[in-house]
Order: structure tokens, then C-alpha cells, then sequence
């Protein structure tokens, strides 16, 4: 099963401040000796912690933490990132784009994130630069290997109908969800079901009690939030990572992957998907995602 290797690595657990702190060490891999964007003979003060797990050719919401020579997470309220192409054994430059801030909803600490367009697979670079901040004018390296194609649903392709378990399945929603203050509207219905429906449709992919980079449960409470405000225009799903979380407790080796998230190709968790009344998917979101990225995902194809 291809999602259990890659959920539990210590770089993607790297998402939380607590983790971040405990496994500073972990960074991009080959950062000391692949070239940057611009020359090798930058000093770099600060390493990257890539949390994207999914990055293909076209758009990707890249996302990233910093830490500093102290291991201690570095935030800005934004970060420029010169990117770079291994090409035929050049580098090739490919501009600069900027990335934003996202912080925790509870909590100090957070994340970077940045859109970036890659038009080639392969290996991409970027030097990263605080713009503002404690660590103003440091530098660090990131690199990014880029597929040919998404693991999971491309963007513009029909979202998978899927027969994910609900609420008229299952005796409790405790059978349903590791979620401790679950919302009954969330598992009413299958995600094919859904899609049949007419409306947009925004899936969450999280487990909130067994989550390895402690993202999970604030990402479903972001979803929870945006559904009080969009019930009306939109309908809502979570999918528990884990098809048996109730049997996990005491024992998180007994954990069985839903077929929903294989189905769905996730590499990590947590995942919010928008799709539209085409039943297409609109965005996606590898990692946490504010209130603010979803909503306006979500009002585009309202």
C-alpha cells in the first residue's frame, strides 16, 4: 500500500511545530551540494522542510517550513523564492515567485506557501529568502522533484466517484472518524453521491487523532467552519484516512488505509479537494490550507 511509507517519514511529520522542532535535522534532500538558483558560494542560515508531497508538471501549491541554525521555526510574512531547472547538467534559471505566510489556527508556528507553475519534470531548485522578519536577509536551498503527472486527481480531471462509508453504514460515527467533536453533516453522504448532487463539493481527506504532521484536526476544523458559511451552495465530506479508527485506538498498527484514499492516490494527509458542479476537480490542497485559500477556491466555482 503506497500511503503508509510515505505518510509516516519523518520529513512530512516535519509540517508541525513540535515535530519541526524534534527533527530539525531532516531537510530538502541534497541541499548542501546541489547547485542554487544563483551561485554556489551563498551562506546559507536557514534549512527547508518541503511538505509538498505531490508536485507535477502545471500549477502546484508548493508548501514549506524554515528553521534556523538554532532549529527553532522561522516565520516572515513572506519568503522569495529564485527558482531554478536541472536541465542536461545546466542550471537554468526559471524567475522568482513569491510565497506567503499561513499561519496555525491555534498556536504559534506555520507554514510557507507558493504557487509555482512548472513547465518540466525533473529537478527544480530554489533559494529562499525571508522578506521580512528575524531572518531577514537570510538564505536558505530547496529542491523539488517534479513528476510528469499527479499522483492524485489532476487538475480539470473528473473528481473519482467514490462509495466512501457514511453515517447509514456504521452503528457510531466513531467507526467513521478519529474526529473527537465529528459534525453528522460531513458523513451523510458518498462522495458519488455528492457529485451527482449539482453542487460544488469540498472533500477533506484527514485523520485528525493518528495525523503525522498534527495538521489534521485544525485542517477538518478550517472545513467545518467553511461549511457553517456555504451549506446552502455547496456540500461538504470528510474521509477519514483510516478505515478502522476506532479499532486503532491502543493499537495504531492495526490501522487498515480506507480504499477511498488509494483510490484518490494520496501520498500524505491531510488533502482538501474543490470540485466544481462538473463535477471536475477545481483545486486542491496538499497540507494545511487557511480558511482564506479555501474559501476562495470554493467561491470560484460558486
Amino acid at each position: 500500500m503506497r500511503f503508509l511509507p510515505s505518510v509516516f517519514s519523518s520529513g512530512f511529520a516535519l509540517l508541525a511545530t513540535p515535530c519541526l522542532l524534534l527533527l530539525a535535522g531532516c531537510t530538502s534532500p541534497a541541499v548542501t551540494s546541489t547547485p542554487t538558483a544563483t551561485s554556489n558560494a551563498v551562506s546559507l542560515s536557514l534549512r527547508t522542510v518541503l511538505a509538498s508531497s505531490d508536485l507535477s508538471v502545471g500549477s502546484n501549491r508548493v508548501v514549506f517550513g524554515l528553521i534556523d541554525s538554532n532549529n527553532a521555526p522561522v516565520g516572515a510574512g513572506s519568503a522569495t523564492l529564485a527558482l531554478a531547472h536541472e536541465q542536461d547538467g545546466r542550471i537554468v534559471q526559471k524567475g522568482e515567485v513569491e510565497a506567503g505566510w499561513r499561519s496555525w489556527p491555534a498556536g504559534p508556528g506555520g507554514v510557507f506557501a507558493a504557487q509555482i507553475e512548472f513547465d518540466q519534470a525533473g529537478l527544480w531548485l530554489a533559494q529562499v529568502s525571508p522578506a521580512d522578519g528575524a531572518a531577514e536577509g537570510q538564505l536558505a536551498r530547496m529542491v523539488m522533484r517534479v513528476s510528469e503527472e499527479s499522483s492524485t486527481p489532476a487538475l480539470g480531471s473528473p473528481a473519482p466517484a467514490s462509495l466512501n462509508r457514511t453515517a447509514s453504514s456504521v452503528a457510531s460515527l466513531e467507526e467513521l472518524t478519529s474526529d473527537v467533536a465529528p459534525d453528522p453533516d460531513l458523513y451523510s453522504m458518498t462522495i458519488a453521491e455528492a457529485l451527482q448532487d449539482g453542487k460544488p463539493l469540498v472533500v477533506a481527506f484527514a485523520t485528525p487523532a493518528f495525523c503525522t504532521s498534527a495538521t489534521c484536526g485544525p485542517q477538518l476544523d478550517v472545513v467545518k467552519e467553511l461549511k457553517e458559511g456555504y451549506r446552502e451552495q455547496a456540500n461538504f465530506i470528510h474521509v477519514e484516512i483510516f478505515d478502522n479508527p476506532l479499532e486503532m485506538r491502543g493499537d495504531f498498527a492495526k490501522g487498515v488505509v480506507s480504499p477511498t484514499v488509494d483510490e484518490w492516490g494520496l501520498p500524505s494527509e491531510p488533502w482538501v479537494f474543490v470540485i466544481d458542479a462538473q463535477r471536475r476537480v477545481s483545486a486542491k490542497f496538499d497540507g494545511f490550507a487557511s480558511y482564506k485559500e479555501l474559501e476562495q477556491a470554493l467561491r470560484r466555482v460558486i
